[in-house]
């Protein structure tokens, strides 16, 4: 085959220049360290480094938010071991109350004035904030005050039973906080009766009486005696029924339409009540004592449904509740026996109150224990994708010098030769 010689310089021009090149490249990569500058350089090991520094913001993110987590987690862990200590100095003012024969009314006083001191004090590690200015206790109404002090001294709950989760994993979210009505509305009060219907709408818009009124229980004993009959009929509902004129008789039924047995397993059904017209009927259901009027609306408002269950108090309320019996005189049978039952209460509400404290502080630990685990493992994820990330991007230095080496070495053999090519002609040989 023939070649020119300016073919033959064009070819070794084209080949040293290459060289160069590749020479000027392995010199870059030396001095930045970086095989991958710029995605033409190895177009799939750029697309996979994409992916990967995707995924590692990702496990960076999940790290802010573990650290946010725990510090929320931590505060309000520490909040709940303050308003324990301040519970257990409740409970040793409300057993020293107790001691009835070595107290005057004004050492009774003197606690009651401290039992409302700790209770402004808890009130405001209840509404304790946290960095960003959201209250810790409120569910998910960060931003309401989740305890509001009442114009009888009382406290009631504005925030909602929601918890705030954050995802600290690929599909693991971990509740950041816990809601006041979990941890503070724990304490079991009386009996609330609650009563819905067509009648009571109707009533509340005449401004007019329902046919049931001064529904209500005397004592403990028979809010427990009405549970026990009670169990399991869910919510009861009393109807009035007029087979004749001025002729009324009632029936009460269960949750699903049924009629609730008597003690004695009679159903209490079409049971005679006179004319409610003219007399009220005194009924005593359970325990539960109300009066049976006339229905203002015989068709559609002749039934009543009650809804009973437990009243939620806060230890607030309890220590308040005690206080106030312990500012009154005890100079009789009736206030001693009622300052007797005042301190029973407050003692059986603190214990319950302090139960669900120390429940709330247990799940506290297991969740704190997650994270570090969740932490510890995204820590070993965040290091194998960097890793990854390095053999993609970073300069393996040896192989590196040693291709510039080799890059070094070819150009000047090239130059070289080329040189010595060349110099190369046919005259050098005419005599």
């Amino acid at each position: 085959m023939r070649i020119s010689t300016q073919q033959q310089y064009l070819q070794t021009i084209d080949q040293m220049q290459r060289t160069q090149a590749t020479l000027a490249d392995k010199q870059n990569e030396i001095n930045t360290g970086k095989r991958l500058i710029t995605p033409s350089d190895d177009p799939v090991a750029a697309a996979q480094v994409v992916k990967l520094e995707r995924e590692l913001a990702q496990y960076e993110k999940f790290d802010d938010n573990i650290n946010v987590t725990k510090r929320r987690l931590q505060l309000e862990d520490s909040l709940l071991d303050d308003i324990n200590i301040a519970m257990d100095r409740i409970n040793e003012l409300a057993l020293k109350a107790g001691n009835e024969a070595t107290l005057t009314d004004q050492d009774r006083k003197g606690i009651a004035n401290e039992l409302y001191e700790l209770t402004d004090y808890v009130a405001g590690l209840m509404n304790t904030q946290d960095s960003e200015g959201e209250y810790i206790f409120a569910g998910s109404k960060g931003s309401t005050k989740p305890y509001e002090e009442l114009a009888n001294n009382r406290f009631a709950y504005r925030g909602d039973d929601g918890q705030r989760s954050i995802q600290v994993g690929g599909d693991l979210y971990i509740a950041s906080n816990d809601s006041g009505q979990y941890l503070f509305e724990a304490v079991e009060g009386p009996l609330e009766i609650n009563m819905t219907g067509v009648a009571i709408a109707e009533a509340n818009a005449t401004n007019t009486q329902p046919f049931i009124r001064e529904a209500s229980f005397s004592s403990a004993a028979l809010e427990e005696q009405f549970l026990q009959a009670a169990e399991g009929v869910g919510d009861i509902t009393i109807r009035v029924d007029e087979p004749q004129p001025n002729v009324f008789e009632y029936s009460v039924l269960d949750a699903a339409g049924n009629p609730v047995a008597d003690t004695d397993g009679t159903p209490l059904q079409n049971i005679p009540a006179g004319d409610l017209s003219t007399t009220p009927l005194a009924v005593n259901m359970f325990g539960l004592t109300f009066e049976l009027h006339e229905p203002s609306n015989g068709v559609n408002g002749n039934e009543i449904t009650l809804n009973i269950e437990r009243e939620r108090q806060n230890i607030l309320d309890v220590a308040v509740d005690l206080a106030k019996v312990l500012e009154q005189p005890v100079d009789g049978p009736e206030s001693k026996a009622e300052l007797s039952e005042a301190v029973a209460t407050a003692l059986n509400g603190v214990q319950q109150a302090q139960d669900r404290n120390n429940e709330a502080r247990t799940t506290l630990g297991s969740r704190l224990s997650t994270l570090e685990k969740i932490a510890e493992s995204n820590i070993d994820f965040e290091l194998f994708t960097k890793t990854a990330i390095s053999r993609l991007v970073d300069t393996d230095m040896a192989e590196a010098i040693t291709e510039f080496r080799f890059a070094e070495a070819t150009l000047q053999a090239s130059q070289a030769t080329f040189g010595r090519v060349a110099s190369l002609s046919l005259f050098n040989y005419i005599n």
